[in-house]
Formats: C-alpha cells, sequence, structure tokens
C-alpha cells in the first residue's frame, strides 16, 4: 500500500504542479529556441523539470514517513543543489566546468551525509572486495558520470523521461527485499517521470531541460547504489549498470567516437544514437520508442538476473552494443545508398529530356 501511495503523490504533484511551470516558463520567456542543433522547430518552454523535482521532493517526504528512516532528509540536500544547478543553467546558462563542479560537490554531499558509497564491492570467486579510500572517489564518479548520461539523454521529446522511468522502475523492483526506502525512491521518479511524459511526449509543451535531465541522473545514480547491497558487506553494480544500460552505452559510445575522431569528448555533436536513429529515417516517436524497447531489454536482463556479476553485465553491455550499432551501420549504408539510387533516377531523367 506505501507504494502505491507514494507513486499516487509523486505523480499527482508532478501532473498539477507542470502546467504552472509551463505558463511561468511562457509568462518570463524560459523558452528554448530552435536553432541548427536541435530538433525542435518551435520555442517551448525549457524549465518542465522543476514539475519532476516537486514530485520527487513530495515522493521523499512520504517515505520519510512511512520508514522512519533519515537518509532520505540528508539526500534531499544534494538532489535540491542539483536540481538549482540545472535550473540556473536552463535560464541564464552555465560553464560545463561550474556545472560539474556543482556535479562534484553534490556527490560528495551524498556520499558524506547519504552514505551513497561503493565501500565494497562483489568479488567474482566469492565474497567481496574493499574498496577502501578509493570507494568515495568511484562513489563520485559513478554519481557524475550518471548525471551527465541521463542529460545526454534527453535529445528527444519524452526520451529522457520515459528511459528514466525504465530505470526507476527497474531499480524499484531489484531493490525491494534489501533497501524499502530505495524502493519508495525509485516509485517516486518512475512516478514523476510517467506523470512528466503527460506534457513531454511528442510533440512537447515542455522540455524538463537540466533541471530534470541532471536531477534525474543524479537522483538514479544515488539510489541505485542505495538499493545495490546484496547482503550486509557487498554491493552490485550489475543491477545498476543494466538499469541504466541505454544512456551509459550513449554516453560511452559518444566520447568513444569523439575521442577517436580527435575531438573534444564533452563538446555536444548530433550523433548519439537517437540523432542517428532520425538521420536513418525514423520519426521522434519512432526512434524514442525503439530506445525504450531497448532500454526494457536491459531492465529484463536486470530483474531475471538480479544476481548476476559486474562482469556479466559488461558482457551483455557489449553484446548489445554490438547489436546496435550494426543495425545502425547497416541502416546508414542501406540509406546511402537508396539516396544514390534516387539521385541516379534523377540524373538519368534529366538527361531523357
Amino acid at each position: 500500500m506505501d507504494r502505491i501511495t507514494i507513486g499516487l503523490i509523486s505523480f499527482i504533484v508532478t501532473i498539477v504542479v507542470t502546467p504552472f511551470v509551463i505558463k511561468f516558463a511562457k509568462k518570463h520567456g524560459f523558452v528554448d529556441m530552435p536553432d541548427k542543433r536541435k530538433i525542435h522547430k518551435v520555442s517551448t518552454p525549457r524549465i518542465g523539470g522543476i514539475g519532476i523535482f516537486a514530485g520527487i521532493l513530495a515522493g521523499i517526504l512520504a517515505t520519510m514517513f512511512f520508514t522512519k528512516d533519515t537518509w532520505q532528509l540528508w539526500a534531499i540536500m544534494p538532489i535540491s543543489l542539483i536540481a538549482l544547478m540545472g535550473f540556473v543553467d536552463d535560464v541564464k546558462g552555465l560553464s560545463f566546468k561550474v556545472k560539474f563542479l556543482a556535479q562534484i560537490i553534490a556527490s560528495i554531499l551524498a556520499v558524506v551525509f547519504v552514505g551513497a558509497n561503493l565501500d565494497h564491492f562483489n568479488n567474482p570467486f566469492g565474497g567481496s572486495i574493499s574498496l577502501g579510500i578509493l570507494g568515495p572517489i568511484f562513489s563520485v564518479i559513478w554519481m557524475v558520470g550518471v548525471t551527465n548520461a541521463i542529460n545526454l539523454t534527453d535529445g528527444l521529446d519524452g526520451l529522457a523521461a520515459g528511459v528514466s522511468a525504465i530505470s526507476a522502475f527497474t531499480i524499484a523492483v531489484t531493490s525491494a527485499r534489501v533497501n524499502i526506502a530505495a524502493t519508495l525512491v525509485s516509485i517516486s521518479i518512475f512516478s514523476s517521470s510517467i506523470a512528466f511524459l503527460r506534457y513531454n511526449f511528442h510533440p512537447a509543451k515542455t522540455f524538463m531541460g537540466d533541471t530534470g535531465s541532471q536531477l534525474l541522473g543524479f537522483t538514479l545514480a544515488l539510489i541505485a547504489i542505495k538499493g545495490a547491497s546484496i547482503s550486509a558487506s557487498t554491493l552490485s553494480l550489475a543491477i545498476p549498470l543494466l538499469a541504466l544500460g541505454v544512456p551509459i552505452l550513449d554516453t560511452v559510445y559518444a566520447f568513444g567516437r569523439r575521442i577517436l575522431g580527435g575531438h573534444n569528448p564533452f563538446l555536444p555533436d548530433k550523433m548519439h544514437i537517437h540523432h542517428q536513429l532520425l538521420e536513418i529515417g525514423f520519426s521522434q516517436v519512432t526512434a524514442v520508442l525503439f530506445i525504450y524497447a531497448v532500454s526494457i531489454v536491459f531492465s529484463i536482463l536486470a530483474i531475471t538476473y538480479r544476481g548476476i556479476h559486474e562482469l556479466t553485465a559488461i558482457a551483455f553491455y557489449i553484446i548489445i552494443g554490438i547489436l546496435l550499432i550494426s543495425f545502425l551501420w547497416v541502416m546508414r549504408k542501406r540509406e546511402l545508398k537508396n539516396g544514390r539510387r534516387v539521385e541516379n533516377q534523377v540524373d538519368k531523367n534529366k538527361s531523357n529530356r
């Protein structure tokens, strides 16, 4: 019953608050204008993530009421810092260095006050391996990495919200027997993301902006650690790795592609998986649904094989990654071939005239 209650609270808060945010954004000019790097064609409110933040915050407060736990209260601090940083970036614009610094500070706060620390992990030969002083460092890297992974996914209407909802649902299911508080907060993320899709699915009435994408990424990363325990002394990141499969895979793919191409890996481009799907002929809706499907595959693997080791999860990554990249390569070749056929036909018709 507590799961249903928290889900409803987060859903209702987001569904009610978001329209007011849209009106506020239009009134004050907080809109995203089209440009050559963006997909949308009309100006769209870009601070819709405030609605997601309101829903998640309501869910966290309700979780505290049901569980009588305290770490959720401390979690509000770094989560709010990320949301505030995202809002300022959406309204005024921030440099990557400032955003990166805010992410690091929020991650450190999560380690110190929330206990989101990867101090030990699963040993493939049995037992666990202590990370010692490296634990907090890996924890910060994990939270900053996932935060930016979800942020990079936010390129099509409904994409980041839907992928985040699938990831949150996966974490909620897999952590149910381990950490009930993490499960309930995951449900609040799931419900808020689903509610936000009411206004964000194509054609979007509002974008979540960095306020929403970085908030979702950071919160999912934090909750993934809190719900990753498989025993009192062992953590397994296999489940979070699979639950967040698509955003992590896309980020690794993007960074690898840029580095191999001699470009700055932190500079944005239009070569993410969702951009390539559009390039080979997918519509926005079909591209989003296709990525949802891949996310669900990762989710099924996580839920079905919840006791697997990290190395097995990485093997799944490699297999799915190869299949996805091969699919994009084959489709791109087909499009180029069809394009040449059309050009040749046009040239032939002109010559006949």
